[in-house]
């Protein structure tokens, strides 16, 4: 949808809910209260950045006050997403959660538990890694969660994996730390373009030499860093105090490492605040770790137009042979990292990808599969994954990661929309509301293995019949042909259709618009 018919089509209600979804912090913050006030912990909240916190609250609740006391925890220093280990006891995990409304709270049933609050991230899927490696991960299989943080137009979007590795000293401790660290280091090196956060307790030091150290697999990545690397070597910031040792780590990806910059990294000392032995006894033997950075702006935008989509290939299977074209109609480049691109239902993607950037009049495609061998012969710009089209009804729509919608597409089975199997649907001019079934047209163009469509190019060419008066190439000459007549003479951009030269003078003119609206009523238009 192009911005002139946002702009008609919006309701007040609407635009109230999109000027307030660029404030931050937020118009809607939800109150956080405490259940009691018994210590004055500072505060980490800063509303431009995130503070990610991981937490080990030993065999949670370990006495009768320890809901209470963690309560007071959380809504003392407010951070943003919350990793918790040996989080076993599930009545005591929902009375927690019950009892800070401000907060989604979500576990996989094996002690992990993660935490976000909701008036500025959405958990956009969560699940379990690793089915295979339970043994290596001692049955605490890593939990994984898709995050959208927003405050206005700051944004990121992030892949949480939560995580508890094997404890103990022997040799086979160590090999299942070593081996689920090696498992973890792996799932990094392929998805190198993702945000990716590992934290958790590690029960083990980034610090030790590689002989000694059952983390090397992610120590020794150059893809990876721990922003908790300036303080794992010093005493004071022990994460586990008792022994002392700092075995509670953050671990990132690349994509992240800008944000390594002017961030900080803290080991909150809990027991400072509580008394060490009420600390040890009352809440937990491990100290909370706290990682916080700036975030960036991501420009919101309605000139990214969906331009074509194939929801229905033929040569190749619908699994791996969908595809969706975005034109840019604005005369700056939009990178699309940290879009959203999903449906009306449960598909989600996370565009993650520093480097996709489209240019004023390009296109970039999104498909399922990348493998042009498999996907009927197309070169897929990105390959996205939680996210199929339907061969029936089903929406398109690119938001940004604040929850505004940039564009979408709802077709519907050929109702209104063209819906031709092995053929994919295109907008006729991309300045039209795409949300309009007449503004389509199949595509007469073979492309790779034999399918219809045009990936990474104008929708419509020269390679046409000439002598043609069905402008847009949509077997059916009408209104619509008039108006891409007058809209293609108005922007000076006639040759990207098949024909416009109605008089056959050398030039696109109201003349020819005259014409063609005198064949249509007379009956007597050339197909």
């Amino acid at each position: 949808m192009n911005l002139i018919n946002r702009i008609i089509l919006i309701t007040s209600s609407v635009l109230t809910s999109w000027l307030y979804s660029q404030e931050c912090p937020p118009v809607d913050t939800l109150s956080i209260n405490s259940l009691q006030n018994s210590w004055n912990i500072t505060t980490e909240n800063n509303w431009e950045g995130v503070e990610i916190m991981t937490w080990n609250i030993k065999n949670f609740p370990i006495s009768n006050n320890t809901i209470n006391y963690v309560n007071e925890v959380i809504t003392d220093i407010l951070p943003d997403i919350i990793a918790f280990q040996e989080m076993n006891n599930l009545s005591a995990f929902n009375t927690l959660a019950n009892n800070i409304p401000a907060y989604e709270f979500i576990t996989s049933g094996s002690g992990l538990a993660i935490a976000t609050r909701k008036d500025v991230i959405d958990i956009l899927n969560w699940s379990t890694l690793f089915p295979s490696e339970g043994y290596d991960f001692a049955w605490r299989y890593p939990m994984k969660a898709e995050i959208s943080w927003f405050c206005g137009t700051n944004a990121i979007t992030i892949e949480v994996i939560n995580i508890h590795l094997k404890s103990g000293g022997s040799s086979d401790d160590f090999d299942r730390r070593y081996n689920s660290c090696q498992t973890l280091s792996n799932y990094i090196d392929q998805n190198s373009n993702t945000n990716i956060i590992i934290l958790g307790d590690y029960n083990d030091e980034i610090t030790d030499s590689q002989n000694n150290n059952s983390l090397w697999p992610l120590v020794s990545n150059v893809h990876v860093a721990f922003s908790t690397d300036p303080i794992a070597n010093i005493n004071y910031y022990a994460s586990y105090p008792s022994w002392p040792s700092f075995i509670d780590h953050i671990a990132l990806s690349q994509n992240l490492f800008d944000e390594m910059e002017n961030s900080t990294i803290q080991t909150i000392r809990l027991d400072d605040y509580t008394g060490y032995d009420f600390y040890q006894n009352y809440i937990s033997d491990h100290r909370p770790v706290l990682w916080s950075f700036q975030t960036e702006q991501i420009n919101f935008t309605t000139e990214l137009v969906i331009n074509e989509i194939m929801h229905n290939p033929e040569v190749s299977n619908d699994v791996d042979g969908e595809w969706i074209e975005i034109t840019n109609i604005s005369d700056t480049e939009i990178n699309l990292n940290g879009f959203l691109l999903h449906d009306n239902d449960q598909d989600m993607h996370i565009i993650s990808d520093n480097n996709l950037v489209i240019h004023p009049d390009s296109f970039i495609v999104l498909g399922s599969n990348a493998n042009s061998s498999l996907n009927g012969g197309i070169n897929i710009d990105y390959e996205y994954t939680n996210f199929t089209l339907s061969n029936l009804w089903d929406e398109v729509i690119l938001s940004h990661p604040n929850g505004m919608i940039i564009d979408e597409v709802y077709y519907d089975n050929g109702e209104t929309f063209p819906d031709q199997s092995g053929k994919s649907m295109m907008l006729t001019d991309p300045i039209l509301d795409n949300m309009i079934g007449g503004n389509w047209a199949v595509s007469n163009q073979t492309f790779g293995f034999g399918d219809f469509g045009t990936p990474n190019q104008s929708n419509f060419n020269d390679d046409c019949d000439d002598n043609s008066n069905d402008i847009n190439n949509d077997s059916s000459i009408n209104i619509l042909d008039v108006v891409l007549l007058t809209n293609c003479i108005l922007t000076d951009s006639c040759g990207e259709y098949c024909s416009g030269d109605m008089n056959h003078d050398g030039s696109y003119n109201v003349l020819d618009v005259v014409q063609l609206v005198s064949c249509i009523l007379d009956g007597n238009c050339n197909i």
